[in-house]
């Protein structure tokens, strides 16, 4: 028994002995690899193995091949997990692989599934680089992780896997789900393509004749311009649906969406959407239901078919728009097919597209070497463009090609000039390294851009030369010519520009233009002579220039300009002299410069100038400017940097406002000295100072106004670029001191001063007596006092806020055409924000006064205004003849861009006298030749709204047009919703006479009521003539506009004789001769009862003649009944019916041979002939 154990413990501790041998030790290693390699039948190579089954194992390299696949691994590092063993699995807790190399046969036989004889469990692998060979192709994969992947004897499959595909073009980066199992693996991941965004989903066959049984995918957004840079901007998002079928090894769908498209010409993309069925072996692809969407409008619509060494497409447009093809193309609906077939062996491509007025057709083969452009047609309107081209293949590529053009019309096709051209194009040539281009072209009997277009021409065109140039063109009256050849020594390229309306061809600009040259060299260095004037240039701005004439010579490297401007006070001469290098630019000097007109100038030396695509740098420039003197000492400037310094002393001011435009609005004969030191990289940093050293400025413009300044100065320091400035203006009218900083915006690129700039301010203004600042605009008015304010500013120089305050003192009104006399007024207002809120305002009339209050926005568009007024027995006129003291209060607004006052004012006491007008005035009908007929006259709009109560008061007295006595009432002034005036109320006069008929009558009633328009109140008056035996009046009632008139008397006596009681204060029976006229006259003013006709006029038109009249003066028996008519301009026949006795009847015929001399023939009574010439005085 003891020996059974011995032996038993022996057995054991050599078990044990075993296993830690095994395990343990390296020998126990390269036993169980050699295992290995016997149980791979010689097909697994292993090198420089290190360590042990339960330490780490290195192994530098290792190799496997069985004919079909070949594995090589370099410099491994291994990890087992040995528990893993007793379940019956290998299990591997690391693996690392420096290098993996896989050529794999790939002879087409599926392969079968392995039969695995344990399971496989990796808790991480990496593996730096796997190269794989596959049919000729390398494809390298790198970073290859693995992490919890699990392979279990049944074939089921689980892990995670991350890898990079390295290519130059489409790099790969991914992260990979695995599971399902060996024969049926399913694969998920997201990643990026070429740093494009996808993620797809696949079942793997691995086993089976079709490895791919589905798949789904999508990716985007695709930008193809970061894949190659000649190709256009996308923002492309793909989709991929498809499964393994009978009839194809995959089919499914396939959608494109373009979120950015656009035309070719905008580097952007037409399509902004496709989408198709597919089908493929992945030998051939077919496309059904293909559809390409452009944007805008527009559709291609069939199928494509992709094979090795063939493509075909069968397209239908429709609703075609060039514009997605080009953006200067006009917008059509074409409809069409488009078809094409490409082999190795011959191409061909066909199409039409259609549209109401519009055809484009293309035909095109190629067989061989040679293809034939059979036909090219563009149609519109009625003109068309046709061509055809044979190019023969290779090198050189010989060509043939023929444009003919009718009526063709380039507008018809896009936003190009309108025209109508006839002409045609011919060329032909070899293309290629050595090519050689012959064209000759004939454009007659054209227009373009609305004048008539002919040219005519041949060249040659070779490399780096153009001979045998013979050209010229004609458009309206401008013309061109070009003779010779460039590109050699020996060639010389002579041309002439002649253009006698330039504003046929730039808007804005008037003047006329000619200019020749000649052009040698070659075209790396060209050189020549140009001479160019241009006279009567209107330039925008309203710039005008007598004359603009250059001379230019010598070579792109070396040359001589001289430019000279002619204008009203300007005659500028300038020469340069510098040269051209493409790398460095144009480097050269100002060699002189000078003006000789109202603005002299002169250059007192050359001045060094370079002028480059980022830099420009001005050396030392000392110019004369009148008596005065700029003097630039530094300028160099660059989109990082800028540095100048300088300084001026007694420059005219004019030189600046001619800059700025402002010649139209300032004049001046100011000087100012000054200097400037700035830098700024990118923030300003330095110092700026000018100030005033004679002279004055004028505002122009309506009447001129000197300001009379005496003295002013401005200094800016710059300290990294914020802006701190001192001012102040001494002048004739105020003095203003001001200063303030502008602080760059946080952030802001470049100087950093931006509309969100912080400002800051404080700048105090003391006017001088205001009589000098208003006297020079206001002629008819006095206006004085004393005005001062002071303002704070802050905020942003887009949006900035103002605070402050504004007084005035001692301010009179004086406008004495009309009486008003105001003084003592005074002002209070303080400044907020953008709103003047005025805290008072005072000013005296006579011995009342006027106040108000309120606020009011700086910008009267913008905002609301109100005001608050109040008067207290204010003398608003004071003149001999009108006098007006009121009071009342009310309040003005300003709403929505509309004035309203609302109040009420009371006539304390007044006098009005009103004059008649000292001329006659025409009446409505007559008509003056020559003078356009005025139209009906629109009714009057009043521009502020009104709601104004009127009370006359008591004490106010009118007198005029005979009237004199004193007015009493109230009235409601006010304005409808279209601003027409309407007034309501009652007006009386009281204690009120009239004068007529040289005697003075008394009115009562003397009433007038409105009830709307003020032309037109309701009347209820009459004028007495009383103390006589028979009191008689005149009645006015109805309306201003149709008044009723007839004589009253009391008592009531026949109208003939209340109308002599009124005129001669007796009966009729007592009236002499004279007094019968006078009575004649009364009752013709009387009887036309407001109509602006008399009576015997109307009573005359109504039998159709001109005049019916009672002539002469005295008794009856001296009295003669008239009738009268005219024939004609010239001719006037008259009957007179004497009333006498001895009654006489005569026919007169008046004929006018001038304006002065007429002839007369009578007859009846008694007969005769008369010559009589007429004239007059006043």
């Amino acid at each position: 028994m003891k020996r059974l154990a011995g032996a038993l413990a022996v057995l054991v501790a050599a078990a044990v002995l075993a296993v830690w041998w095994l395990l343990e030790t390296e020998p126990g290693l390269h036993w169980a690899a050699s295992r290995a390699q016997a149980a791979a039948g010689g097909n697994l190579a292993l090198e420089g193995l290190r360590g042990a089954l339960a330490r780490e194992i290195r192994l530098e390299r290792a190799r496997y091949s069985d004919g079909k696949t070949e594995l090589r691994a370099q410099r491994m590092v291994l990890r087992l997990e040995l528990l893993a063993f007793l379940g019956g699995r290998a299990g591997i807790r690391f693996l690392s692989v420096e290098s993996l190399e896989l050529e794999l046969a790939g002879d087409g036989e599926a392969p079968s599934p392995p039969a695995l004889p344990f399971g496989l469990r990796v808790e991480s692998a990496e593996v730096a680089r796997i190269d794989v060979a596959l049919r000729g192709q390398r494809l390298l994969f790198e970073e290859v992780r693995l992490r919890d992947a699990a392979l279990r004897r049944d074939g089921a499959v689980a892990g995670l896997a991350s890898f990079r595909f390295r290519d130059e073009r489409t790099p790969v980066a991914a992260e990979l789900r695995l599971g399902g199992t060996l024969e049926r693996l399913e694969v998920s991941g997201r990643g990026t393509v070429a740093a494009i965004p996808a993620a797809a989903s696949a079942l793997l066959a691995p086993f089976a004749p079709r490895r791919l049984q589905a798949i789904e995918a999508e990716a985007g957004p695709i930008d193809l311009k970061s894949l190659d840079a000649s190709w256009p901007s996308t923002a492309l998002s793909v989709k991929l649906a498809g499964k393994a079928a009978d009839a194809a090894a995959l089919a499914g769908t396939l959608a494109v969406r373009n979120a950015q498209p656009g035309p070719l010409d905008k580097q952007r993309l037409p399509a902004a959407a496709a989408e198709a069925r597919f089908a493929t072996d992945f030998a051939v692809l077919s496309l059904e239901d293909l559809k390409i969407s452009l944007a805008p409008a527009g559709t291609l619509a069939g199928q494509a078919e992709l094979r090795a060494g063939r493509a075909s497409f069968d397209l239908r447009a429709d609703a075609l728009d060039l514009r997605s093809l080009r953006s200067t193309l006009r917008r059509t609906a074409l409809q069409g097919r488009l078809r094409g077939v490409a082999s190795e062996k011959s191409q061909t491509l066909q199409g039409t597209l259609a549209q109401a007025g519009m055809t484009l057709s293309a035909d095109a083969v190629r067989t061989g070497d040679v293809l034939e452009i059979r036909s090219l047609r563009a149609a519109a309107e009625g003109g068309e463009a046709t061509g055809s081209a044979r190019l023969r293949l290779g090198e050189p590529l010989r060509f043939e090609a023929r444009l003919k053009l009718a009526a063709f019309d380039p507008a018809r096709f896009g936003d190009y000039p309108a025209g109508s051209i006839n002409g045609s194009l011919d060329a032909t040539g070899a293309l290629g390294t050595d090519y050689r281009v012959d064209a000759r072209w004939i454009v007659r009997e054209s227009a373009l851009l609305g004048e008539a277009f002919s040219s005519r021409g041949a060249a040659r065109f070779v490399p780096s030369r153009v001979t045998e140039l013979n050209a010229d063109a004609r458009l309206g009256a401008a013309s061109a010519k070009a003779r010779g050849g460039f590109g050699r020594p020996g060639d010389e390229l002579a041309w002439q520009l002649e253009a006698p309306r330039l504003g046929q061809f730039f808007d804005g600009i008037e003047g006329r233009l000619r200019a020749s040259g000649r052009l040698s060299g070659n075209w790396d260095s060209p050189q020549g002579d140009l001479e160019a004037q241009a006279l009567a240039l209107r330039l925008p701005n309203r710039i005008l220039l007598k004359a603009l004439s250059a001379k230019a010579s010598g070579s792109l490297a070396k040359h001589e300009a001289q430019v000279s401007v002619q204008a009203d006070g300007v005659d500028l001469e300038a020469r340069l002299r510098g040269g051209w290098r493409s790398a460095q630019g144009w480097a050269g000097e100002i060699r002189a410069l000078r003006n000789a007109g109202v603005y002299p100038m002169q250059l007192g030396a050359p001045a060094p100038l370079e002028i480059a695509r980022e830099r420009v740098t001005l050396g030392r420039l000392d110019a004369k400017l009148a008596e005065g003197r700029l003097v630039v000492k530094e300028l160099a400037w660059s989109p990082e940097r800028l540095d100048t310094s300088g300084e001026f002393s007694a420059l005219p001011a004019q030189w600046l406002i001619l800059a700025a435009g402002l010649t139209e609005r300032l004049r001046s004969t100011l000087l100012v000295d000054g200097h400037w030191a700035l830098r700024a990289a990118p923030r300003l940093t330095g110092t700026a100072s000018m100030r005033r050293a004679a002279g004055d400025l004028t505002i122009t413009g309506g009447a001129p106004l000197a300001l009379g300044l005496e003295s002013s100065a401005l200094e800016a320091r710059f300290e990294n670029g914020t802006v701190k400035a001192k001012g102040a203006v001494s002048a004739r009218f105020a003095r203003v001191a001001l200063e303030g900083e502008v602080i760059p915006e946080p952030g802001a690129p470049g100087l950093g001063i931006t509309a969100q700039s912080a400002l800051a301010f404080n700048a105090r203004v003391a006017f001088a007596d205001l009589r000098l600042l208003t006297q020079p605009m206001v002629r008819e008015a006095r206006f004085d006092g004393r005005m001062s304010a002071e303002l704070r500013g802050s905020g942003t120089l887009a949006s900035p806020a103002l605070a402050g305050t504004v007084r005035g003192e001692a301010i009179t009104l004086d406008v004495p055409p009309y009486g008003v006399y105001l003084k003592n007024g005074e002002l209070r207002a303080v400044l907020e924000g953008d709103r003047l809120r005025v805290t008072r305002f005072s000013i005296e009339g006579n011995e009342g006064r006027l106040t108000a209050s309120g606020s009011l926005p700086l910008r009267l568009s913008e905002g609301a205004a109100r005001i608050a007024w109040q008067a207290e027995r204010f003398g608003l006129l004071e003149r001999p003849d009108l006098r007006l003291t009121v009071s009342g209060a009310g309040e003005a607004q300003l709403l929505d861009g509309k004035a309203l006052l609302v109040g009420a004012l009371r006539a304390d006491r007044g006098f009005l006298e009103l004059e008649r007008e000292r001329l006659p005035r025409l009446g409505d009908d007559v008509v003056i030749i020559g003078q356009q007929r005025a139209g009906p006259k629109e009714r009057p709009r009043v521009p502020v709204a009104l709601d104004v109560q009127l009370d006359l008061g008591d004490a106010l007295e009118v007198r005029g047009y005979g009237l004199e006595g004193r007015l009493t009432g109230r009235l409601q002034v006010a304005t409808t919703k279209e601003g027409e005036l309407r007034v309501y109320g009652r007006v009386q006069a009281v204690n009120a006479t009239f004068f007529a008929y040289g005697h003075r009558l008394q009115v009562d009633p003397g009433v007038a009521v409105f009830d709307g328009p003020l032309d037109n109140p309701a009347l209820q008056m009459t004028a007495w003539r009383r103390n006589q035996q028979v009191e008689a009046g005149v009645q006015v009632t109805g309306t201003a506009r149709t008044p009723r008139v007839q004589l009253v008397s009391k008592p009531p006596v026949p109208e003939g004789e209340r109308l002599s009681w009124l005129v001669l204060g007796r009966p009729p029976s007592d009236a002499t001769k004279a007094d019968l006229g006078l009575l004649q006259a009364a009752a013709g003013a009387l009887l036309a009862r407001g109509d602006q006709m008399p009576l015997d006029r109307r009573i005359a038109r109504a039998f159709g003649l001109d005049e019916i009249s009672l002539r002469g003066s005295g008794e009856v028996a001296d009295r003669v009944v008239a009738l009268g008519k005219r024939l004609s301009e010239r001719l006037y026949i008259s009957y007179e019916q004497g009333l006498g006795a001895a009654a006489s009847a005569l026919v007169k015929l008046d004929f006018s041979l001038t304006q002065r001399l007429s002839v007369r023939a009578e007859t009846g009574t008694s007969s005769g002939v008369g010559l009589f010439y007429r004239f007059s005085w006043d």
